[in-house]
């Protein structure tokens, strides 16, 4: 496969990872801080099995990392990974407007 040809690949991914609006929220809360699962089942108002599936997708697609701290997982979205400039691109009308849902 061609390095263009993957590049694609891993666009349209993240670009049908964060045309979730779940998911599209979540990125933009964690570029700002750490959140937990449990921050955002109170966020969403949704089971925390169903918050987690986000997760689990955002830290699969590597845009996203976490931090033990006791018994809690912090995350945030990774600073230091290839997708992130692309997804604070993504997320930039939502910050400039300081919309969140």
């Amino acid at each position: 496969m061609s390095k263009n040809h993957y590049l694609v690949d891993e666009l349209a991914e993240i670009y049908r990872l964060l045309g979730d609006k779940t998911r599209l929220v979540m990125a933009k809360k964690l570029s700002e801080e750490e959140w937990t699962v449990s921050q955002f089942v109170d966020l969403f108002k949704i089971s925390q099995p169903l918050v987690s599936q986000h997760i689990k997708k955002l830290k699969d697609a590597k845009l996203i990392t976490e931090k033990r701290q006791g018994k809690r997982i912090l995350y945030q979205l990774d600073k230091q990974g290839e997708s992130y400039s692309l997804v604070l691109q993504l997320i930039a009308p939502m910050v400039e407007q300081n919309q969140s849902l």
